[in-house]
């Protein structure tokens, strides 16, 4: 007979968010076909007053992470203040306008946005303000996206591990790539 192997569960942005929210609507990461797919099924999700659950898993591990998404049909403006917003987007993470790394920078900037224990101005204010934006091109698969949640979730982990398993993993599906503002060129004027 074969024993019964359970696997290990983590629940983010905190597992107080399951016992209290009913609204939840469970997205199996392995039925999605990219990250289209994946954006369209949780407008669909969000606009039905529901909260998006994304649940993907290994071998061992069973992941459940409520992703933040607004209904684009109904026209809600939020205002994230930029330094407690990191992208992820394609290989990259973004920071701000002048500072990107690449995905093998993750646990460090992890840490420096979550906790942020130097208070750099790039960085977030609060552990419960930290965001994390996330695109792809909407033709990325569900394999590729798969990855890089497994990346980003073991990364955090370890952070939470070492700081009394109190800290949320929010991350927000973004439809849209992160826009840099760029400084305009100084005019003729002022360099004269």
């Amino acid at each position: 007979m074969k024993a019964q192997f359970k696997k290990t569960e983590f629940y983010y942005p905190r597992v107080s968010y399951f016992k209290k929210d009913s609204s939840l609507t469970e997205i199996y990461l392995d039925s999605i076909k990219n990250y289209g797919e994946l954006i369209k099924t949780t407008v669909q999700i969000a606009c039905a007053g529901k909260s998006p659950l994304l649940k993907f898993s290994t071998d061992s591990t069973e992941f459940n992470l409520i992703v933040y998404k607004e209904c684009t049909n109904r026209m809600d403006i939020v205002d994230y203040h930029l330094s407690n917003v990191i992208s992820i987007q394609k290989d990259s993470i973004i920071v701000n306008d002048e500072i990107e790394m690449g995905f093998d920078s993750l646990q460090p900037i992890l840490r420096n946005h979550i906790l942020n224990p130097n208070q750099e101005f790039n960085y977030s204010k609060s552990v419960d303000k930290a965001l994390i934006f996330y695109y792809q091109d909407s033709l990325v698969s569900a394999k590729k996206i798969k990855y890089q949640l497994i990346k980003i979730t073991k990364a955090f982990n370890e952070l939470n591990r070492q700081n009394g398993d109190s800290l949320p993993l929010k991350i927000k599906l973004s439809e849209h790539p992160y826009i840099r503002i760029l400084s305009p060129p100084p005019s003729d004027e002022e360099g004269k």
